[in-house]
Formats: structure tokens, sequence, C-alpha cells
């Protein structure tokens, strides 16, 4: 059961266990990470009836689970208070605890709402889709939308503990599995090693839900954010790494309405564009370009021009760009990485290079 130690130079603390049937013992994990008191456990009610039995395995010591209708246009303030409302109605207290059981929509939610619900209140991540286990479980970046782009409200608010238990993925649909995927390649192009030559050999066995291909896939992504995240806790330098594809993948996500494509599948498109506009040498170039043209996107990618000029704007507001100017992550090579803010002409060949086809 590999368990990988995340210490914050605030004192914060966050122990992540990746292994199969962990959500059954929730409830001892949670007792060995000091959680007492009265718990919410929030779940995607969507995972009541893929995991039914599991979940309520758990009522005698955490409750019943809180189901909350989750998806992407939910991801508001709104969302924030009805959950914080159903903590107060369960009765929790400062001597309580959250738990999150759900995709990333959840835990980045749920994070924030336990970081505002009395002042805060330790939580529990228990990441329920791909996407979310090697990135929004780990490292605590909560936030909501606003309707000018996506996680403009939020806190860092880190888990006591991530549990990321595999047998949840088996109901995932492969479009999720895909979507997940695009995270775990975004992972491997910030490290030249082990991970990128996996994820080169085991990608569609991995999207096909082959456990002996996802798991260490899961475990070397989650070991690469656990290190980046506790040398940078709060996104002042080399955290901004794991945004690579994200400043193109936010704006499409926002530009269409977070409707039309999964965050996975909007970072993989964002990955394209990000490589248009590197420096890398043309092999590793190329290197990159062929793994990222693996993953798999379901959704349509033509945009009109209103959805083009609207994604270029939404560039202009995403929370990484500095007095106007788009701060982009871009490769001077596999596994290294650099922030550089770009040119407008620059985010529109970026933008073009990731609708091409």
């Amino acid at each position: 059961m590999p368990t990988i130690d995340v210490p914050f130079a605030s004192g914060a603390h966050t122990s992540c266990v990746i292994d199969r049937g962990a959500l059954r013992r929730l409830p001892e994990l949670c007792a060995a990470a000091g959680l007492s008191g009265t718990a919410g456990l929030l779940c995607d009610a969507r995972l009541i009836g893929l995991h039914r039995d599991a979940l309520f395995a758990l009522k005698p010591a955490l409750g019943d689970p809180l189901a909350r209708p989750i998806d992407e246009s939910r991801k508001t303030l709104a969302e924030v208070e009805a959950i914080c409302e159903a903590l107060s109605a369960r009765g929790v207290q400062r001597d309580g605890f959250v738990v999150a059981v759900g995709g990333g929509v959840l835990t980045d939610l749920a994070g924030l709402a336990a970081a505002l619900y009395l002042r805060g209140v330790p939580w529990v991540s228990v990441p329920s889709t791909l996407l979310a286990q090697v990135d929004a479980g780990l490292g605590g970046k909560t936030g909501a939308n606003l309707r000018a782009g996506k996680n403009l409200i939020g806190a860092f608010h880190q888990p006591r503990l991530v549990v990321c238990d595999p047998d949840l993925l088996a109901t995932l649909p492969p479009r999720e599995r895909w979507s997940g995927l695009a995270e775990v390649v975004k992972c491997a192009l910030l490290e030249d090693g082990e991970l990128l030559e996996r994820c080169e050999s085991e990608l569609e066995r991995a999207a096909a839900g082959d456990a002996g291909a996802l798991a260490p896939l899961i475990e070397g992504a989650v070991r690469l954010k656990a290190r980046i995240v506790a040398a940078d806790e709060r996104e002042g330098g080399a955290r901004a790494f794991l945004n690579l594809g994200h400043t193109v993948g936010h704006a499409l996500e926002a530009a269409t309405g977070y409707a039309r494509f999964t965050h996975g599948e909007a970072v993989a498109l964002g990955l394209r564009g990000a490589l248009a506009i590197s420096a890398l040498p043309e092999r590793e170039r190329e290197r990159a370009l062929q793994l990222v043209r693996r993953l798999q996107i379901s959704a349509d990618r033509a945009l009109d021009a209103g959805q083009r000029e609207a994604a270029l704007q939404a560039m202009t507001r995403d929370k990484k760009a500095r007095a106007g100017k788009v701060r982009f992550v871009l490769l001077d090579g596999i596994g290294s990485p650099r922030l550089a803010e770009v040119a407008p002409q620059e985010c529109a060949r970026a933008l073009a290079a990731a609708l091409a086809d």
C-alpha cells in the first residue's frame, strides 16, 4: 500500500494512500490520520448507484452519505453555501471533519467549504475519477468558478488525508479515463523519466481500464505532484509548472460554457498549444506531440469566431495572468518547464494549434 507523506512549510501535512479497496478502510485511515468527531460525508450523487454498498458500509463511522448532484455548471459559491448548510444540519463541529468522495469538482467544492465552514475544519479527499486522483485530489487548491473563468474563487486548504482507490475507477466510462490520462501525460512531460516511458508503453492499456497499467501511472503522477506542492504550497514558483496546458485548456472550457470539453480533454488540447509555441528541440517536440496526439478527444473541437475570441479573452483573465500579460508554462525540453509571458499573437497561435486536426 503506497503511502506518500507530503509535509508543507506552513505546518500542514497530507498523507496520500494509494491502494485497491481503500474506500472500505476509510474510517480506520481517518482515525490513523488523527481525525475524530462528527463527520460530514459528502459524495457525488452518481456514486450512490455505482458504489452503494461501499459507501453505506461507512455509515456507522461516518454517517449517511450527503449526496450532492455535482457537475461543472454547479461549481459555484451557491453550491459551497449548500454544502455548508448540509454540514451544519449534520452537526459537524470544530472537532469534526469533512470527507469528500467524488471527482475534482466535488473535491474542489468540498475543500473550499471545509476552509470556510466554522472558519476551517479538517477534510479528507477521496477522488473517485482518474483525473481527480492524479490532479485535484492532492495539493489543497480548492475553488469555485465565476462566469469570467474557472476557479477564480478559492483557498489553499490542505486535506489531512487523500485516499486513491483504483477500484473506484472500474465504473468510469472510457472518456473519463482518457480525461484523467491527459493530466498523467502532462506530469510525464514535466520530468523526463520513468513516468514518461510508462505513458508511451501503457497509455492504451490504461485507457481500457487495465488496473496493472493504471496503478503505476497514478502513483507516478501523484509522486511528482507531491514533490512539487510540498516545495511550493501556494504556487509562488515551481508549482505553477503543473499548469502546463491549462492556459489554453481553461480558456476553451470557459469559451464553451464548461459544457463541451471534459477538463482533461481541454488540457490535452492545451498541451498541443503549449508545445506549438515552446522552443524545445524538434526531436523532443515530436516525441511529446506523438504522445499527446494519442489522447483521445470525443468533443467537437470546432469553435466559431465568437468562441475563439472568447477563448482569447479568457486567457487574459486567467488567474495566472499578471498585469494583463498572459503567462504560459512552456517547455525548453521534456522535463524542462519554464514560465513565460506570451504576446497576444502567440496566444492566438497556441489556440490555433490546439484546435487543429
